[in-house]
């Protein structure tokens, strides 16, 4: 017996997974895919096609975050085998994983401090197209888009976008000299709320001439809004380098909102963590690292910060050292950031070779990190850190890791750089 579950979002109104009670398989259309074509049936090696599930949902999920909650929450009350997509293989072996991580995905995007209202129509699915491409350069951008397709949403739900974001992108085709219906009604809602402090935008395409999108360009400038980017019109259907360029002007839409955001509002002092953090800077280090009773220690020269939000950096390990079998994903780690001054101690010491379990830390003064890793209390700063993935270059493996922990130990102090010679 199947059993319909509508699953309605901006994108696709009529959305719908479908559940057969007897094989506990779930049809989920375009929900948890990937755009990938290969020999595979089955998701088995599904550790090799986690980047391209997440490019799909950020290409097609994200901008929709509320009504991809909304679809998680309907589909759990059953009992679910496996995923039959509608793009790239079954998803068997990754159906938990992939679940969880189409929520927090889901919950991270709604979770950005800057939102932005897309609200459009489209007549013939140009302007809808466009409509995605700018999507996906707000969410690269790093802000929150509500997608809002104005002719199945309500005018309370638009008004409600539009009041809760920081600002907003609205896109018309034009049908006979005229914007549809559902645009004058959401122009009418903008105006009504009559925010000009917010960012505007405006594009559209168009057969004949656009007027649509000329009509509201000034209606919003007549009404003192600011314009984050040259109205733009497409004739027809959008080629691929239009599409790139939408997107491209939706993240630097996103990055100029952002921007504006950081000068109104007055910067906080920076946490104990992004002062360790701050620190970084081809700094001298010393990694620690601790399993069970094994721990260890090793001086590290490439550390780089990799990421704002998380904060996260990369380290790379030579493949002979004692450390890297403990930097596995799950693995926690200390990064010890040295000083001026007495750094050179610490150099020396861990280049030397150790003999099997001997104690690295013997002769310095120690104490311990949260994460249980091992912390030089003669450090300038320490932060603690949970390794998410590591990458096989050549003879040494990068590391990559989120920040969970840290703390600026010598504000005063002068951080150690390490100095390549050539």
């Amino acid at each position: 017996m199947l059993k319909s579950i509508p699953t309605p979002n901006p994108r696709w109104p009529e959305h719908l997974c479908t559940y057969d009670q007897q094989t506990q398989i779930l049809f989920t259309d375009k929900l948890f895919g990937a755009h990938i074509c290969g020999e595979d049936v089955f998701d088995d090696h599904w550790e090799q096609i986690k980047e391209d599930q997440r490019y799909y949902y950020n290409c097609l999920m994200a901008s929709q975050a509320k009504h991809v909650e909304s679809a998680l929450e309907k589909i759990s009350d059953f009992q679910v085998r496996m995923y039959a997509v509608g793009h790239g293989p079954i998803v068997r072996s990754s159906l938990i994983e992939l679940t969880k991580a189409y929520s927090d995905w889901s919950r991270s995007q709604r979770n950005r401090e800057i939102s932005v209202a897309l609200l459009y129509a489209s007549a013939y699915g140009n302007t809808a197209t466009l409509a995605r491409a700018i999507a996906l350069g707000l969410t690269k951008g790093g802000v929150e888009v509500q997608s809002i397709n104005c002719e199945f949403a309500t005018p309370e739900e638009i008004q409600a976008a539009v009041e809760k974001s920081d600002g907003f992108i609205i896109g018309s085709p034009t049908i006979g000299g005229h914007a549809p219906t559902p645009i004058h009604t959401a122009l009418g809602i903008v105006l009504k709320v009559g925010d000009n402090n917010k960012v505007a935008g405006v594009f559209g395409s168009y057969g004949w001439s656009g007027e649509a999108v000329e009509m509201i360009e000034g209606k919003l400038r007549d009404a003192g809004y600011r314009l984050g980017f040259e109205t733009l019109k497409v004739k027809f259907k959008p080629d691929d380098v239009t599409l790139k360029f939408c997107e491209e002007l939706g993240t630097d839409f996103a990055q100029n909102l952002k921007k504006a955001k950081k000068i109104r509002v007055p910067q906080q002092a920076a946490t104990p963590v992004e002062q360790a953090v701050g620190r970084i800077v081809g700094s001298v280090c010393v990694i620690t690292a601790k399993q069970g009773d094994v721990s260890t220690g090793m001086l590290g020269a490439w550390v780089s910060q990799a990421t704002f939000n998380p904060p996260g950096l990369t380290v790379a390990i030579a493949k002979e050292r004692a450390i890297e079998s403990l930097m596995y994903p799950g693995g926690k780690f200390a990064l010890n950031i040295l000083a001026e001054g007495n750094h050179q101690e610490y150099m020396k010491h861990f280049r030397k070779n150790f003999a099997p379990g001997e104690d690295r830390f013997a002769q310095f003064t120690t104490t311990a990190a949260e994460n249980g890793c091992t912390v030089l209390t003669d450090a300038l700063a320490y932060v603690e850190c949970s390794v998410e993935q590591r990458l096989e270059c050549g003879d040494h493996w990068v590391v990559y890791a989120t920040v969970d922990n840290g703390k600026l130990i010598k504000p005063d102090a002068v951080t150690a750089i390490n100095i390549m010679s050539g």
